[in-house]
């Protein structure tokens, strides 16, 4: 699914999906059961909050590196992107402000400014709303441009903004689990309600799942396109699709 990163960094491309699957495989839905528990009761969950902070503070410096490399790169190979997927971006970018949303209300419900026992709730959703909104905005105008990395491809800033955006693309799954659906409920409902059920929720889950997998679209659609691409985020659809439902079944 990256021959569009190119032979030397296939194996790098390939290792930050294969670290996304194995982590919404194996750790994301027991996580987000923990969690669930965790918020359920009123006393304040201080860890969960400040990785959350970290990771939305952190997302931004990631992105902005990855598509400074990605210049460079087109540069050093001679080659400028053209007919790029507006629509698949303009979607991918309102992904990204609802689920940088979703992701601060849940920091703000660990801390208990919000959610059980919470005083003043109403004041905290409308302040930290504008600032995760007004982030997006500056990280997007930081992002665009024509910069480029200054540090040759593979240089250590390279690998932490894939870092950054597989770490953003975590937290943001185990929400999904936590924050929007809830697994236990969902695996228990009738078997006819839930095949009614599913195909929205796979529909909502795909639109949300873009931002999520930023480091595999940003290579596809900034890079030399390679045989195969529509087929490739077909099947990246079709995974993300699988990752959204199938802990509803187990």
């Amino acid at each position: 699914m990256t021959a569009a990163c190119g032979i030397r960094d296939k194996y790098i491309c390939q290792g930050v999906s294969l670290a996304f699957y194995l982590y919404a495989l194996l750790a994301a839905p027991p996580l987000a059961r923990a969690l669930k528990a965790a918020l359920a009761d009123a006393q304040p969950v201080y860890w969960p909050g400040v990785l959350l902070l970290a990771v939305l503070l952190l997302e931004p410096f990631g992105l902005r590196w990855k598509l400074q490399f990605l210049r460079r790169r087109n540069d050093d190979d001679g080659f400028r992107p053209e007919g790029a997927m507006v629509a698949f971006g303009s979607a991918t970018a309102i992904a990204h402000m609802i689920v940088t949303v979703i992701l601060g209300m849940l920091a703000l419900d660990a801390w208990g400014a919000v959610g059980i026992g919470a005083h003043d709730a109403g004041t905290w959703w409308g302040i930290v709303i504008m600032a995760l909104i007004l982030k997006e905005f500056v990280g997007l105008f930081v992002a665009g441009g024509q910069s480029r990395a200054r540090e040759a491809p593979g240089h250590v800033k390279e690998h932490l903004s894939d870092l950054f955006l597989l770490a953003y693309g975590c937290v943001a799954y185990t929400a999904w689990w936590e924050a929007i659906v809830d697994i236990e409920a969902l695996s228990n409902i009738g078997g006819w309600e839930k095949l009614v059920l599913l195909p929205v929720l796979a529909g909502l889950f795909l639109f949300l799942y873009l931002p999520m997998r930023l480091p595999f679209l940003l290579e596809e659609f900034y890079r030399r396109p390679a045989a195969g691409r529509k087929t490739r985020i077909g099947l990246e659809l079709a995974i993300g699709a699988a990752l959204g439902l199938y802990p509803a079944f187990f």
